[in-house]
């Protein structure tokens, strides 16, 4: 089954909606655009891990009416690489793109902005079989324009000219300010989707085969981990149910022994008995196995390693919106456990496509703290950057949820 099929299977898009990815630089006020379309307020955000996805409809100033499906793609834990790797998945069903900007940044990440949505707009054309014919509407915001050293309309132009060039494309200024909570620039910005979202839909589409795409040499590098998240979506279609898994792993006896398994281990007992009783049977599982089992015991347990992965997988599954799941976030019912569906955990890879990377560890700890022997029989600290916080992310779930 291809990826596209098994999207389009497990998010499944409703009868009459445009799904429209929104994407562009960090902190540039991507998910602060979804919540106030979706809330019509501004509220404070923080970095999306994933997606958010949300389902509205805007009104034109024809009072048109226009039914969309957002998805505000962050970079979140895996960074822009991430981002990217994930747009051309996205892209390749989505009907338009919003790329958001920072119109305070400077010229060089202004650059460095427009080169990334050009590669990420010829990676979703190949994908979509598009050779000669670019019908993905680009909508640009340069949002924030009415900050005092926000870079002129007709400047970002320029610097977008080599992205926007024969494609359906505009871009215009907004602002999305917390403090005055004076927006502008929107609607004109939602009346032009709505116009090429028409046009694109009436322009005729020409292709053929997409070419096939070679692995880079480096196993980070976004095309690598798009692959790689794509056998592992496929992986889940034919894994062991969930009850099964659970019972190999308990009498040591997975067929495999990688980073998809600890992944998975690691989702399921968290799903099931919540944060602090599956963590501990996570330490305690994976110890036993590691002792029990001839060919996992090479490299011994790592305690910080295992800590980190426990702590990314409890995030991402704090970052699942609850619409898209057949099992509730986080029941023990310790009388009669219930673990989350294969199809629950495709979700969860796929909202979460940063947990792929092996080696995401090393944008958290330089190799000499991972590898120190404090490390592997103790929790060591971050040493490059804070592991991600689940108190801030609570607190914008509250806030959706009035509670």
């Amino acid at each position: 089954m291809s990826i596209r099929n098994l999207l389009e299977r497990f998010f499944p898009s409703n009868v009459g909606e445009h799904k429209v990815v929104i994407s562009g630089t960090d902190w540039a006020g991507k998910t602060t655009l979804l919540y106030y379309l979706k809330r019509g307020e501004i509220i404070q955000t923080i970095p999306t891990i994933g997606f958010n996805i949300e389902h509205l409809t805007l009104s034109t100033s024809s009072n048109q009416k226009l039914d969309l499906e957002l998805w505000d793609l962050g970079s979140g834990c895996g960074g822009f690489r991430m981002a990217r790797m994930m747009l051309r998945h996205i892209a390749y069903t989505a009907k338009a793109i919003i790329w958001v900007v920072d119109s305070t940044d400077t010229p060089e990440m202004m650059a460095e902005s427009a080169e990334t949505l050009l590669i990420a707009l010829e990676d979703a054309e190949e994908m979509k079989n598009l050779k000669t014919e670019r019908h993905l509407p680009v909508l640009i915001l340069a949002n924030k324009s009415d900050l005092p050293n926000a870079m002129p309309l007709d400047d970002i132009r320029k610097v977008f000219r080599h992205a926007t060039a024969g494609r359906i494309a505009s871009i215009y200024r907004t602002s999305l300010p917390v403090v005055t909570k004076s927006v502008t620039g929107l609607q004109e910005a939602i009346d032009w989707l709505a116009l090429a979202l028409d046009i694109a839909s009436s322009s005729p589409k020409t292709g053929g085969p997409a070419p096939k795409v070679e692995l880079p040499p480096n196993p980070r590098q976004p095309s690598a981990l798009s692959k790689r998240l794509e056998t592992w979506l496929h992986q889940t279609e034919v894994d062991s149910p969930p009850d099964e898994f659970i019972s190999q792993f308990k009498s040591y006896s997975l067929p495999s022994w990688d980073h998809y398994t600890h992944i998975r281990i690691a989702y399921l007992l968290l799903m099931a008995h919540g944060r602090q009783k599956g963590k501990d049977m996570v330490f305690s599982g994976l110890e036993n196995y590691i002792a029990n089992n001839s060919k996992t015991n090479v490299r011994g347990f790592h305690f910080t390693m295992t800590y980190f992965w426990i702590q990314i997988v409890h995030f991402g599954i704090r970052n699942m919106p609850p619409q898209l799941l057949d099992h509730p976030l986080e029941t023990d019912t310790t009388a009669n456990v219930r673990y989350p569906s294969s199809a629950d955990f495709f979700r969860f890879l796929f909202i979460n496509p940063h947990l792929v990377d092996g080696s995401l560890w090393t944008d958290y700890y330089s190799k000499e703290v991972m590898m120190s022997p404090e490390a592997k029989s103790s929790m060591v600290l971050p040493d490059k950057k804070p592991l991600p916080s689940l108190v801030i992310r609570d607190a914008i779930a509250s806030f959706g949820t009035g509670s």
